[in-house]
Protein backbone atom coordinates (compact mmCIF):
# COMPACT_ATOMS: atom_id res chain seq x y z
CA UNK A 1 0.00 0.00 0.00
CA UNK A 2 1.54 3.09 -0.86
CA UNK A 3 0.32 4.80 2.28
CA UNK A 4 2.74 2.30 4.55
CA UNK A 5 5.38 2.58 2.24
CA UNK A 6 5.66 6.13 2.31
CA UNK A 7 5.34 6.19 5.97
CA UNK A 8 8.23 3.60 6.01
CA UNK A 9 10.40 5.86 3.70
CA UNK A 10 9.82 8.86 6.33
CA UNK A 11 10.18 6.82 9.26
CA UNK A 12 13.71 5.77 8.32
CA UNK A 13 14.43 9.41 7.08
CA UNK A 14 14.00 10.46 10.64
CA UNK A 15 15.53 7.44 12.41
CA UNK A 16 18.61 6.58 9.76
CA UNK A 17 19.42 3.47 11.83
CA UNK A 18 16.01 1.91 11.29
CA UNK A 19 15.27 -0.65 8.30
CA UNK A 20 11.26 -0.62 7.67
CA UNK A 21 10.36 -3.58 4.62
CA UNK A 22 6.60 -3.25 3.93
CA UNK A 23 5.35 -6.64 3.13
CA UNK A 24 1.57 -6.54 1.54
CA UNK A 25 -1.28 -9.22 0.82
CA UNK A 26 -5.13 -8.84 -0.45
CA UNK A 27 -6.45 -7.54 2.92
CA UNK A 28 -9.26 -10.26 3.03
CA UNK A 29 -6.21 -12.85 3.02
CA UNK A 30 -4.50 -11.05 5.57
CA UNK A 31 -7.49 -11.17 7.64
CA UNK A 32 -7.77 -14.90 7.24
CA UNK A 33 -3.92 -15.78 7.57
CA UNK A 34 -3.34 -13.62 10.31
CA UNK A 35 -2.80 -16.23 13.05
CA UNK A 36 -0.81 -18.50 10.39
CA UNK A 37 1.32 -15.44 10.01
CA UNK A 38 1.71 -15.02 13.51
CA UNK A 39 2.73 -18.07 14.71
CA UNK A 40 5.23 -18.60 12.40
CA UNK A 41 9.15 -18.67 13.57
CA UNK A 42 9.57 -15.44 11.75
CA UNK A 43 6.71 -13.46 12.32
CA UNK A 44 6.39 -9.74 11.15
CA UNK A 45 7.26 -6.92 13.97
CA UNK A 46 3.70 -5.06 13.01
CA UNK A 47 0.90 -6.69 11.38
CA UNK A 48 -2.40 -5.00 10.03
CA UNK A 49 -5.59 -5.94 11.92
CA UNK A 50 -9.47 -5.29 11.14
CA UNK A 51 -10.13 -7.75 14.39
CA UNK A 52 -8.83 -9.57 16.95
CA UNK A 53 -10.49 -13.06 16.90
CA UNK A 54 -8.71 -15.07 19.40
CA UNK A 55 -4.93 -13.19 19.10
CA UNK A 56 -5.15 -11.59 22.60
CA UNK A 57 -6.49 -14.90 23.96
CA UNK A 58 -3.77 -16.66 22.65
CA UNK A 59 -1.14 -14.06 23.53
CA UNK A 60 0.29 -13.63 19.51
CA UNK A 61 0.08 -9.57 19.82
CA UNK A 62 1.48 -7.65 22.81
CA UNK A 63 -0.54 -5.09 25.10
CA UNK A 64 0.41 -1.60 24.12
CA UNK A 65 -0.52 0.20 27.69
CA UNK A 66 3.02 0.28 28.86
CA UNK A 67 3.78 1.85 25.34
CA UNK A 68 0.79 4.46 25.73
CA UNK A 69 2.03 5.54 29.15
CA UNK A 70 5.48 6.30 27.66
CA UNK A 71 4.42 8.26 24.56
CA UNK A 72 1.18 9.81 26.55
CA UNK A 73 -1.44 8.15 24.10
CA UNK A 74 -3.37 7.98 27.84
CA UNK A 75 -3.69 11.89 27.52
CA UNK A 76 -5.43 11.90 23.87
CA UNK A 77 -8.93 11.34 22.94
CA UNK A 78 -9.82 7.98 24.36
CA UNK A 79 -12.30 7.02 22.01
CA UNK A 80 -10.05 6.74 18.90
CA UNK A 81 -9.01 3.47 20.85
CA UNK A 82 -12.23 2.06 22.15
CA UNK A 83 -12.04 -0.43 19.44
CA UNK A 84 -8.71 -1.86 19.70
CA UNK A 85 -9.34 -2.41 23.55
CA UNK A 86 -9.83 -5.66 24.65
CA UNK A 87 -11.37 -7.08 27.73
CA UNK A 88 -9.85 -9.74 29.78
CA UNK A 89 -11.44 -12.57 28.35
CA UNK A 90 -9.52 -11.99 25.22
CA UNK A 91 -12.79 -11.55 23.10
CA UNK A 92 -15.06 -8.21 24.69
CA UNK A 93 -14.23 -5.52 23.03
CA UNK A 94 -14.66 -1.65 24.12
CA UNK A 95 -12.99 -2.06 27.33
CA UNK A 96 -9.51 -3.44 28.73
CA UNK A 97 -6.30 -3.19 27.59
CA UNK A 98 -5.27 -1.43 24.09
CA UNK A 99 -3.54 -4.14 21.29
CA UNK A 100 -3.17 -1.77 18.41
CA UNK A 101 -3.11 1.67 17.16
CA UNK A 102 -3.02 3.35 13.78
CA UNK A 103 -1.96 5.81 11.42
CA UNK A 104 -5.85 7.10 11.02
CA UNK A 105 -9.46 6.03 10.47
CA UNK A 106 -11.56 4.48 7.84
CA UNK A 107 -15.09 5.93 7.77
CA UNK A 108 -17.68 5.51 5.17
CA UNK A 109 -20.40 6.92 3.27
CA UNK A 110 -21.61 7.38 0.03
CA UNK A 111 -19.51 8.86 -2.98
CA UNK A 112 -21.81 10.43 -5.71
CA UNK A 113 -20.78 11.38 -9.60
CA UNK A 114 -21.54 15.23 -9.29
CA UNK A 115 -22.23 15.52 -13.09
CA UNK A 116 -24.82 12.73 -12.81
CA UNK A 117 -25.99 13.72 -9.84
CA UNK A 118 -26.86 16.98 -11.26
CA UNK A 119 -29.18 15.52 -14.38
CA UNK A 120 -30.74 13.62 -11.33
CA UNK A 121 -31.64 17.11 -9.96
CA UNK A 122 -29.52 16.45 -6.66
CA UNK A 123 -28.98 19.91 -5.37
CA UNK A 124 -28.24 18.60 -1.52
CA UNK A 125 -27.09 15.31 -0.03
CA UNK A 126 -30.77 13.53 1.40
CA UNK A 127 -31.57 14.14 4.42
CA UNK A 128 -33.57 10.52 5.04
CA UNK A 129 -33.38 7.06 3.59
CA UNK A 130 -36.80 7.89 1.78
CA UNK A 131 -35.43 11.23 -0.01
CA UNK A 132 -32.10 8.89 -1.02
CA UNK A 133 -34.90 6.19 -2.91
CA UNK A 134 -36.43 9.21 -4.62
CA UNK A 135 -33.39 9.92 -5.93
CA UNK A 136 -32.57 6.26 -6.37
CA UNK A 137 -35.70 6.04 -8.55
CA UNK A 138 -34.98 9.16 -10.55
CA UNK A 139 -31.83 7.58 -11.64
CA UNK A 140 -33.00 4.70 -12.99
CA UNK A 141 -35.84 6.60 -14.74
CA UNK A 142 -33.22 8.60 -16.45
CA UNK A 143 -31.44 5.17 -17.57
CA UNK A 144 -28.94 5.57 -15.30
CA UNK A 145 -27.74 2.68 -12.50
CA UNK A 146 -28.10 3.87 -9.38
CA UNK A 147 -25.88 2.58 -7.04
CA UNK A 148 -22.36 1.01 -7.67
CA UNK A 149 -21.52 -1.10 -5.17
CA UNK A 150 -18.95 -4.39 -4.62
CA UNK A 151 -20.93 -7.46 -3.30
CA UNK A 152 -18.64 -10.20 -3.88
CA UNK A 153 -16.58 -9.01 -0.89
CA UNK A 154 -18.33 -6.87 1.09
CA UNK A 155 -19.62 -3.32 0.04
CA UNK A 156 -22.97 -4.51 -0.19
CA UNK A 157 -22.75 -4.93 4.48
CA UNK A 158 -22.19 -1.10 4.77
CA UNK A 159 -25.70 -0.76 2.51
CA UNK A 160 -26.84 -3.09 5.44
CA UNK A 161 -25.33 -2.45 8.11
CA UNK A 162 -26.35 1.67 7.66
CA UNK A 163 -30.20 0.27 7.10
CA UNK A 164 -29.96 -1.74 10.20
CA UNK A 165 -28.51 1.33 12.49
CA UNK A 166 -31.17 3.25 10.65
CA UNK A 167 -34.55 1.20 11.50
CA UNK A 168 -33.03 0.40 15.21
CA UNK A 169 -32.85 4.38 15.56
CA UNK A 170 -29.41 3.97 17.12
CA UNK A 171 -26.00 2.44 16.57
CA UNK A 172 -25.61 0.65 20.29
CA UNK A 173 -26.84 -2.30 19.49
CA UNK A 174 -24.44 -2.74 16.76
CA UNK A 175 -21.75 -1.74 18.23
CA UNK A 176 -22.48 -4.04 21.44
CA UNK A 177 -22.62 -6.86 18.38
CA UNK A 178 -19.54 -5.60 17.33
CA UNK A 179 -17.73 -5.81 19.94
CA UNK A 180 -18.66 -9.13 21.40
CA UNK A 181 -21.23 -7.80 24.55
CA UNK A 182 -22.39 -10.24 26.39
CA UNK A 183 -26.12 -10.68 25.36
CA UNK A 184 -25.84 -8.87 22.03
CA UNK A 185 -27.79 -10.28 19.47
CA UNK A 186 -28.59 -9.27 15.25
CA UNK A 187 -31.22 -11.52 14.69
CA UNK A 188 -33.71 -8.74 15.52
CA UNK A 189 -36.38 -6.58 13.58
CA UNK A 190 -34.13 -3.82 12.64
CA UNK A 191 -31.85 -6.20 10.80
CA UNK A 192 -34.92 -8.42 8.90
CA UNK A 193 -36.50 -4.89 7.91
CA UNK A 194 -32.86 -3.49 6.64
CA UNK A 195 -32.06 -7.17 4.81
CA UNK A 196 -36.04 -6.71 3.05
CA UNK A 197 -35.07 -3.09 2.24
CA UNK A 198 -31.72 -4.13 0.90
CA UNK A 199 -33.17 -7.19 -1.36
CA UNK A 200 -36.13 -4.76 -2.66
CA UNK A 201 -33.22 -2.33 -3.68
CA UNK A 202 -31.70 -5.21 -5.83
CA UNK A 203 -34.74 -6.19 -7.50
CA UNK A 204 -35.81 -3.13 -8.01
CA UNK A 205 -32.58 -2.46 -10.11
CA UNK A 206 -30.74 -0.14 -8.29
CA UNK A 207 -27.80 -2.49 -7.89
CA UNK A 208 -25.96 -3.30 -10.84
CA UNK A 209 -27.09 -6.50 -12.17
CA UNK A 210 -23.87 -8.15 -12.09
CA UNK A 211 -23.39 -7.02 -8.12
CA UNK A 212 -22.62 -10.19 -6.80
CA UNK A 213 -19.49 -10.86 -8.78
CA UNK A 214 -17.92 -7.22 -8.24
CA UNK A 215 -15.33 -6.94 -6.15
CA UNK A 216 -13.28 -3.93 -4.73
CA UNK A 217 -11.30 -3.48 -7.00
CA UNK A 218 -13.53 -3.50 -10.21
CA UNK A 219 -16.66 -1.10 -8.14
CA UNK A 220 -14.24 2.02 -7.90
CA UNK A 221 -13.20 1.69 -11.15
CA UNK A 222 -16.37 1.18 -12.81
CA UNK A 223 -17.70 4.27 -10.75
CA UNK A 224 -15.03 6.28 -12.04
CA UNK A 225 -15.57 5.78 -15.59
CA UNK A 226 -19.35 7.21 -14.77
CA UNK A 227 -20.96 4.01 -13.84
CA UNK A 228 -23.29 4.62 -10.93
CA UNK A 229 -24.49 7.93 -9.77
CA UNK A 230 -23.80 6.43 -5.94
CA UNK A 231 -21.08 4.47 -4.95
CA UNK A 232 -20.94 3.46 -1.12
CA UNK A 233 -17.85 2.75 0.45
CA UNK A 234 -14.78 4.02 2.39
CA UNK A 235 -12.54 7.68 2.69
CA UNK A 236 -9.68 5.18 1.33
CA UNK A 237 -11.07 5.40 -2.11
CA UNK A 238 -11.22 9.41 -1.61
CA UNK A 239 -7.58 9.96 -2.96
CA UNK A 240 -7.94 8.31 -6.11
CA UNK A 241 -11.25 9.95 -6.84
CA UNK A 242 -10.02 13.03 -6.66
CA UNK A 243 -6.83 12.36 -8.76
CA UNK A 244 -9.04 10.71 -11.51
CA UNK A 245 -11.28 13.74 -12.20
CA UNK A 246 -12.10 15.47 -9.12
CA UNK A 247 -15.85 15.17 -10.09
CA UNK A 248 -16.93 13.58 -7.13
CA UNK A 249 -18.00 14.28 -3.56
CA UNK A 250 -19.28 12.30 -0.77
CA UNK A 251 -22.28 12.45 1.94
CA UNK A 252 -22.85 10.56 4.91
CA UNK A 253 -25.87 8.06 4.77
CA UNK A 254 -28.37 9.54 6.04
CA UNK A 255 -30.61 8.54 8.86
CA UNK A 256 -34.16 6.87 8.56
CA UNK A 257 -36.16 9.78 9.14
CA UNK A 258 -34.99 13.19 8.33
CA UNK A 259 -33.84 14.96 11.96
CA UNK A 260 -32.30 11.64 13.31
CA UNK A 261 -29.54 10.50 14.35
CA UNK A 262 -26.41 10.03 11.67
CA UNK A 263 -24.12 7.25 12.20
CA UNK A 264 -21.12 5.80 10.09
CA UNK A 265 -18.82 2.78 10.44
CA UNK A 266 -15.01 3.72 11.28
CA UNK A 267 -12.31 1.82 12.38
CA UNK A 268 -8.67 2.37 12.59
CA UNK A 269 -6.17 1.40 10.29
CA UNK A 270 -4.81 -0.43 13.27
CA UNK A 271 -1.17 -2.49 13.65
CA UNK A 272 -0.31 -4.75 15.84
CA UNK A 273 2.88 -5.87 18.02
CA UNK A 274 3.61 -9.27 17.30
CA UNK A 275 4.44 -11.13 20.02
CA UNK A 276 7.39 -12.72 18.82
CA UNK A 277 9.03 -9.42 17.33
CA UNK A 278 12.39 -9.28 17.84
CA UNK A 279 11.64 -5.27 17.67
CA UNK A 280 8.95 -4.44 19.75
CA UNK A 281 10.10 -0.78 21.52
CA UNK A 282 10.99 -0.12 17.39
CA UNK A 283 7.89 -1.03 16.87
CA UNK A 284 5.96 0.66 19.18
CA UNK A 285 8.64 3.82 18.01
CA UNK A 286 6.90 3.39 14.78
CA UNK A 287 3.35 3.73 15.55
CA UNK A 288 4.07 6.47 17.82
CA UNK A 289 5.66 8.25 14.81
CA UNK A 290 2.95 7.77 12.46
CA UNK A 291 0.20 9.25 14.69
CA UNK A 292 2.27 12.35 15.65
CA UNK A 293 4.92 13.60 12.79
CA UNK A 294 3.69 16.39 10.95
CA UNK A 295 4.37 14.43 7.54
CA UNK A 296 3.23 11.26 8.24
CA UNK A 297 -0.24 12.86 9.15
CA UNK A 298 0.05 14.29 5.61
CA UNK A 299 0.73 11.61 3.87
CA UNK A 300 -2.22 9.55 6.30
CA UNK A 301 -4.53 11.87 4.70
CA UNK A 302 -3.50 12.33 1.06
CA UNK A 303 -2.59 8.82 0.39
CA UNK A 304 -4.65 6.96 2.65
CA UNK A 305 -7.78 9.26 2.76
CA UNK A 306 -7.69 8.12 6.09
CA UNK A 307 -8.51 10.96 8.98
CA UNK A 308 -5.19 11.09 11.06
CA UNK A 309 -5.38 9.36 14.87
CA UNK A 310 -3.07 11.51 17.46
CA UNK A 311 -3.23 14.24 19.72
CA UNK A 312 -6.52 16.65 19.85
CA UNK A 313 -3.88 19.28 19.77
CA UNK A 314 -2.49 17.89 16.58
CA UNK A 315 -3.29 20.16 13.31
CA UNK A 316 -5.37 18.81 10.82
CA UNK A 317 -3.71 18.20 7.21
CA UNK A 318 -5.14 20.63 4.78
CA UNK A 319 -7.33 19.77 1.97
CA UNK A 320 -8.67 21.25 -1.41
CA UNK A 321 -11.69 22.91 -1.19
CA UNK A 322 -14.78 20.55 -2.91
CA UNK A 323 -12.53 17.53 -3.09
CA UNK A 324 -13.82 14.04 -1.75
CA UNK A 325 -11.03 14.24 0.79
CA UNK A 326 -12.26 17.16 2.30
CA UNK A 327 -15.65 16.03 2.30
CA UNK A 328 -14.83 12.61 4.16
CA UNK A 329 -12.76 14.87 7.07
CA UNK A 330 -15.64 17.07 7.45
CA UNK A 331 -17.79 14.05 7.91
CA UNK A 332 -15.87 12.74 10.09
CA UNK A 333 -15.34 15.77 12.53
CA UNK A 334 -19.02 15.92 12.74
CA UNK A 335 -19.41 12.24 13.50
CA UNK A 336 -17.29 12.68 16.35
CA UNK A 337 -19.39 15.87 17.69
CA UNK A 338 -22.28 13.32 17.61
CA UNK A 339 -20.93 10.63 18.66
CA UNK A 340 -22.30 8.61 15.65
CA UNK A 341 -19.02 6.85 14.92
CA UNK A 342 -19.44 2.86 15.30
CA UNK A 343 -16.97 -0.33 14.58
CA UNK A 344 -17.99 -2.48 11.14
CA UNK A 345 -19.76 -5.33 11.65
CA UNK A 346 -17.40 -7.23 9.63
CA UNK A 347 -15.46 -7.00 12.22
CA UNK A 348 -16.94 -8.62 14.77
CA UNK A 349 -15.05 -11.47 14.76
CA UNK A 350 -12.01 -12.80 12.77
CA UNK A 351 -13.50 -14.26 9.77
CA UNK A 352 -17.17 -13.51 9.91
CA UNK A 353 -17.07 -10.79 6.75
CA UNK A 354 -15.79 -14.05 4.61
CA UNK A 355 -17.38 -17.02 5.89
CA UNK A 356 -21.26 -15.30 6.66
CA UNK A 357 -21.81 -11.79 5.85
CA UNK A 358 -20.68 -11.96 2.62
CA UNK A 359 -22.49 -15.41 1.05
CA UNK A 360 -25.39 -14.21 3.61
CA UNK A 361 -25.84 -11.12 1.48
CA UNK A 362 -25.38 -12.92 -1.91
CA UNK A 363 -27.71 -14.84 -1.09
CA UNK A 364 -29.99 -12.59 -0.13
CA UNK A 365 -29.69 -10.53 -3.35
CA UNK A 366 -29.86 -13.70 -5.38
CA UNK A 367 -33.06 -14.50 -3.78
CA UNK A 368 -32.17 -18.50 -2.42
CA UNK A 369 -32.95 -17.05 1.33
CA UNK A 370 -35.66 -14.32 3.16
CA UNK A 371 -34.41 -11.43 4.85
CA UNK A 372 -35.14 -13.44 8.22
CA UNK A 373 -32.69 -16.08 7.62
CA UNK A 374 -30.18 -13.69 6.57
CA UNK A 375 -30.76 -12.37 10.40
CA UNK A 376 -30.75 -15.73 11.71
CA UNK A 377 -27.70 -16.73 9.71
CA UNK A 378 -25.51 -13.95 10.59
CA UNK A 379 -26.25 -14.33 14.39
CA UNK A 380 -25.99 -18.39 13.67
CA UNK A 381 -22.02 -17.60 12.19
CA UNK A 382 -21.23 -15.37 15.19
CA UNK A 383 -22.03 -17.55 17.95
CA UNK A 384 -20.19 -20.53 16.23
CA UNK A 385 -17.52 -18.05 15.56
CA UNK A 386 -17.20 -16.62 19.02
CA UNK A 387 -17.37 -20.55 20.66
CA UNK A 388 -20.79 -19.53 22.14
Amino acid sequence: MPLYEALAEEFEAEHPDADVTIDSEDFSTLITNAPRILSTSNPPDLIKLASFGNLVKDEMIIGLDGYADAYGWDDWPQSQFLSARVAADGQTRGTGSLYAVGPGFGLTGVYYNKSLAGEIGMTDPPESVSEFEDLLDRAREKGLLPVMVNGKDGGTAFLLQNLQMGHAGTSEPMQAWTFNQPGADIDTEPTVRAAADLQAWGADGYLPDDVNSIDQSAAPIRFEEGEGVFFPSGNWHAPGLDESSGAFGFFLFPPMEEGGPYSAMTAGSNLAISARSEHPHEAAAFLDFVQTDATARELTVRLGGLIPAGPESAPMPTTERGSAVSDTVAAFQHLVASDGLVDFMANATASIQVSTIVPSIQSLLGGQITPEELASQLEDGYERELGR
